[in-house]
């Protein structure tokens, strides 16, 4: 008796003189290049100028004050909102039009795929928070911004901004709707940003655990120039967590279609 034939994928080869990442590049180039071509893009840059640059302007001109508080306060908030606008694309886009079976027919393997989406997403929405730079710029020649807590409050956002675009690509990577993907994108983004808020309402010890879990207490440490690898290590977790689950979904669906293929031949 013959013994049963093996499940597994086959073995993709990594293109000639690329390097170990080099598919992963081109995936992230590719979809880069996709998002700035899109004039989607730069609705998005407009629309996030004008909320954040409100939100500057108004201390100046209604209580005479330079400073970038109420900005910084209020941008994680426009982060959870923004950040689905970018990534439901991601994978949606893909497996609606039936190009993601093409995709992964390349010689290129799973986490290639996914990591390189979200890098491209992470780097449209990390441009958006870039030009945002402008702002503690003017302060500089209206009054004296302290720039430890502006570096500080960035490099806060950009570690949330690797969080969420993490829970973006998994949302994206549920459904081929890409309306669908945001508002799963925005919900547990959302989720998160709320726990932050609401510990005053949970019991002890249940707040110290979401407290924990929310962003809030992660990024103001941060801001505060305070490095603790706990809060690193809450992002990194984060997005590592909601990266890999694309990646599960995507070896289960093509060792299925491997082994429906086998089947039928």
């Amino acid at each position: 008796m013959s013994s049963p034939a093996k499940t597994e994928r086959p073995q993709l080869k990594a293109a000639p003189g690329g390097s170990r990442f080099s598919g992963l590049l081109v995936i992230a180039k590719k979809d880069l290049a996709e998002m700035l071509n899109s004039p989607m893009a730069y609705v998005l840059y407009v629309i996030f100028l004008l909320v954040t640059g409100y939100f500057f302007a108004q201390p100046l001109f209604v209580v005479n004050q330079a400073n970038l508080a109420q900005f910084m306060d209020l941008v994680p908030l426009i982060l959870v909102f923004l950040t689905p606008a970018v990534t439901m694309r991601l994978f949606a886009e893909e497996l609606k039009t039936g190009t993601f079976e093409i995709l992964v027919s390349l010689p290129l393997k799973t986490y290639e795929i996914v990591i390189g989406k979200y890098l491209a997403g992470l780097g449209v929405i990390s441009l958006a928070l870039l030009l945002t730079g402008i702002y503690p710029l003017i302060l500089e020649f209206l009054g004296e911004p302290d720039w430890g807590a502006v570096i500080g409050a960035y490099l806060g956002n950009c570690f949330l901004v690797a969080a969420l675009a993490a829970i973006g690509v998994f949302a994206s990577s549920l459904t081929k709707n890409q309306v669908i993907a945001y508002l799963v994108a925005w919900a547990v983004g959302f989720a998160f940003f709320l726990a932050g808020k609401v510990i005053v309402f949970v019991p002890y010890p249940l707040s110290e655990i979401v407290n924990f879990l929310g962003f809030d207490a992660h990024v103001e440490n941060i801001a505060r120039g305070v490095l603790d690898s706990r809060d690193i290590l809450y992002f990194v977790s984060l997005a590592g967590f909601f990266l890999t689950l694309p990646l599960l979904r995507f070896e289960r669906r093509l060792r299925g279609s491997f082994v429906a293929a086998r089947r039928n031949s």
